[in-house]
């Protein structure tokens, strides 16, 4: 069994589904393991030869190429969204993916997402860039000591799981939205108070239940899989501990933390951390962007589908590298309690002429691996839209 994490070494849509569907591809029965963030990945996956393409939020990327998803502890998924993009992928691939989930799994609910939608909004222009997913909400609650998990929906009858939400609405809910403020004029101030609102959620939540089967996710289970792979959400940048880029960050782990944690629990070591970048930078949602560039002359830059404007992140945003002194930095500091040296994925080669853009040059591949080349394990590329392949 080989163990492998997918990183984003920037501000997240780098590229990672790409890079973990591929890594799928080359094994006989993977398993894909979600361990950080979650309904708020877009991760794209497409295949030119079959014609196809798929954006993952919770479904693992490369489920097309019949891997299973592992929901690990660490990550929140939405019952309420699920199904939708269960009834998608269906619909392009003819067949329901397998998703498991550890049973202390929690969920985050519907309160989440509204009380997000609504700081944010309060928020104005200087919004930190949230998805409005509810993930941050969904830890404040937990940490609150409200959690509600996997096990416990699976137990519950609709009654006893709809009881709870409302539980944990008159209990929590009426305080967090006073603790932060949350005005009667805030559009989302009444949803929060809608009873029906709760009702249906609670519906939803314990029907879609049925597509994750929950295990006990040991080093017994998994010996089953050839090949391990984290698929990890959004990027190194953009890690709750990076404060540097406070607020404008995500609330959890965004590197290899997670999956360390999960195989040293079960007795296994991770052999290889694969960090993603594009040959340039980007961002989409709120805060700094070091060396942005004006893409208006860039002829070769290709339209991001998963990245179009939105209410929430407006537009995506481009740069270059930094100087490449900094280049590996923050993969430095990922790694830096585990003796491994990291692998590095470069995608949208097509974009820039094979180029690797920084502040004041541009680097070819020769180039840069004499650069980096002794710093890291394995080089991979992707010159298309369907794939990566090993340079060194």
């Amino acid at each position: 069994m080989r163990t492998v994490a997918v990183v984003g070494k920037n501000y997240g849509d780098e590229g990672k589904g790409l890079v973990t569907a591929s890594l799928c591809s080359s094994f006989k029965k993977p398993l894909i393991i979600k361990h950080n963030g979650g309904a708020q990945a877009g991760h794209t996956v497409e295949n030119e030869g079959r014609g196809t393409r798929f954006v993952h939020h919770q479904i693992g990327a490369g489920a097309e190429y019949g891997a299973g998803t592992l929901f690990a502890e660490t990550y929140y998924p939405d019952l309420y969204q699920i199904k939708k993009e269960i009834e998608e992928f269906k619909s392009i691939f003819s067949v329901v993916p397998r998703i498991y989930a550890e049973e202390g799994c929690c969920i985050t609910t519907i309160d989440d997402i509204l009380i997000n939608m609504a700081i944010e909004t309060k928020r104005g222009k200087h919004r930190h860039g949230s998805c409005g997913m509810g993930i941050n909400e969904c830890l404040e609650r937990i940490i609150a000591g409200y959690k509600i998990t996997l096990k416990q929906i699976a137990d519950s009858s609709y009654d006893g799981l709809r009881n709870l939400l409302v539980n944990i609405r008159k209990e929590y809910t009426l305080k967090r939205i006073k603790e932060l403020k949350i005005s009667e004029q805030n559009p989302y101030y009444s949803m929060i108070f809608d009873d029906n609102i709760v009702d249906n959620f609670a519906v939803e939540i314990k029907d879609n239940s049925r597509f994750i089967e929950l295990v006990s996710a040991d080093s017994t289970w998994l010996k089953r899989y050839d090949g391990l792979i984290f698929e990890s959400g959004q990027g190194l940048l953009l890690d709750k501990d990076y404060t540097a880029n406070a607020p404008h960050l995500t609330s959890s782990k965004t590197g290899i933390t997670e999956p360390l944690k999960f195989l040293n629990k079960r007795s296994l070591s991770l052999q290889e951390a694969i960090y993603v970048t594009r040959t340039y930078v980007t961002k989409h949602g709120a805060g700094p962007l070091p060396y942005e560039i004006n893409t208006s002359d860039w002829a070769d830059l290709e339209m991001d589908m998963t990245n179009l404007p939105n209410e929430w992140q407006g537009d995506i945003r481009y740069a270059s590298h930094g100087s490449t002194y900094d280049f590996l930095l923050p993969v430095t500091n990922d790694i830096k309690d585990i003796n491994i040296k990291p692998s590095l994925a470069i995608t949208h080669m097509n974009e820039t002429n094979g180029k690797i853009l920084f502040e004041n040059e541009s680097l070819d591949l020769k180039d840069f691996r004499e650069i980096y080349g002794d710093k890291l394990q394995n080089i991979y590329i992707s010159r298309s839209r369907s794939g990566i392949e090993k340079y060194f």
